[in-house]
Parts: structure tokens; sequence; C-alpha cells
């Protein structure tokens, strides 16, 4: 079996593994940030709606890709873990970057089905328009959640159990959406608190897909940014090639 067709049977099995074990959860993780959306957009209006909403559609597709690193992978690598489906895959003869890429596939297609329910309740109920250059709105989110897919394996690599795993992606997800500029702007906070807030790797990306997509923004002015997601990127990968557990 070559290795685009291992990569690609790999790809599918995830989602067969997903609508099996979670079936009715799908509806619920596509349903959820559009409530959140609504609910939200009214809570947080000082104005038009449309204004907060603006802000809010981004920020929600950026917290859940904070989401489906942590729990969506870290989680998912425990429980496979525990149900000894990693031990399987490992004496197989399909390397073993070829399964993590199938897993950063796997999330990016969901992500990308969140971001479009999103973006078109977003704009069929209170008018939100995206202005960006689309390849650049990919890039960035592709980037972003390559950066918390690999730092979502060190969870898969550490945790013990999926309870713990659980554990682990709930302490690190609801304060980095809430602190991140997903749903409250960081603006609000205290001066030298906003500064530290932005340098967290979720806020550059959660900040860079707003003003990119919502802005028009081009890409190539968060240099820097783009930089430090790489660079957290490549130390998740180095840190969980080194710590990853297959049994």
């Amino acid at each position: 079996m070559t290795l685009l067709r291992m990569f690609a049977v790999q790809t599918k099995m995830h989602f067969v593994w997903y609508f099996r074990r979670d079936g009715e959860m799908m509806f619920w993780t596509l349903a959820m940030p559009v409530f959140f959306l609504v609910l939200f957009s009214f809570a947080f209006s000082d104005g038009p709606n449309a204004r907060s909403s603006s802000f809010l559609v981004p920020g929600i597709i950026g917290a859940q890709v904070l989401s489906s690193g942590f729990w969506g992978i870290g989680v998912m690598l425990a429980t496979f873990r525990e149900k000894h489906l990693l031990r399987r895959v490992y004496l197989t003869p399909m390397p073993p970057w070829v399964f993590f890429a199938s897993l950063v596939t796997y999330r990016i297609a969901l992500l990308a089905t969140q971001a479009i329910i999103l973006i078109a309740a977003g704009g069929l109920i209170f008018h939100v328009r995206i202005t960006g250059n689309p390849l650049e709105i990919l890039a960035i989110l592709v980037l972003g959640t390559a950066t918390f897919v690999s730092l979502g394996t060190i969870i898969g690599a550490l945790a013990r159990t999926t309870e713990s795993a659980n554990n682990i992606a709930s302490v690190l997800t609801v304060p980095l959406a809430f602190l991140s500029d997903a749903y409250v702007p960081i603006d609000r906070f205290p001066h030298a608190v906003a500064a530290t807030l932005r340098l967290l790797p979720s806020t550059q990306f959660i900040d860079t897909f707003r003003d990119v997509a919502i802005g028009g923004a081009a890409l190539s002015h968060y240099g820097a940014w783009l930089a430090v997601l790489g660079l957290w990127t490549f130390a998740g990968m180095a840190i969980s090639a080194r710590t990853f557990r297959w049994v």
C-alpha cells in the first residue's frame, strides 16, 4: 500500500471512529458554536449586533481550533491508548508521521465545516461579511490548527487515561478561550494584563485570523506572529516526539 493510500485510509478511519463513537455529538459540535454566536452577540452588543458578531465569528472559530487541538486530539489519543488502538497502529507498516498527518487533516476538515456554518449563520442573521483573501484565511486557519494540534498531542502523550486528558484539556481550553480575544475583547482588561495576554499563541492566532478574515488585512503584516506560531508548532512536535507512548 502506498503512503498516499495509507494516509487516505487512516483519515477515513478517523471519521468513521468519530461517527461511531460520538455520532450524536456531531450535531452539538456543529450547532453549539452557532448558539454561542447568537447568545454572545446579543449579550455583548453595545450597538448594532453586526459589530459584536463580526468580532465573535472569527473568535468562536478560533476557540474551536483550541478545542480541536486540546480536546479533539489530546483526549482522542489518550482514549486510543487506553483502548489499545495506538498499539495496533504502531504494529502496522504505516509510518507514524502518516498517522499524525491524517489526524491534522481530519481536524481541519471538521473545523472547515464549523467555520462555514458559523460564517453562513453570521452572514444570514447578523450580516457579517468576510472580506479577506480566501487563501490567506485558509493559510492562517491551517497554521493555527497545526499549532494547537501539535500542542494537543503533548496532552495525548502525557495523559495516562481519558479522564486525565479531559481534565488537562479543560484547564487549558476554557481559560484560553476567554482570555485570548475570542469572546471578550482583551482591550477591556487593564493595559498590563492585555499586553501579557497578547503574548499567548492563542491570542496571536485569533487576532491574526480576525484581522485577515474580517478586516481584510494582509497576512504578510503578521510575519512575527506567524513565526511564533510556527515555533510553537515545532516545539509541540518535538516534545510530543520525545514523550509520546504508543502503549
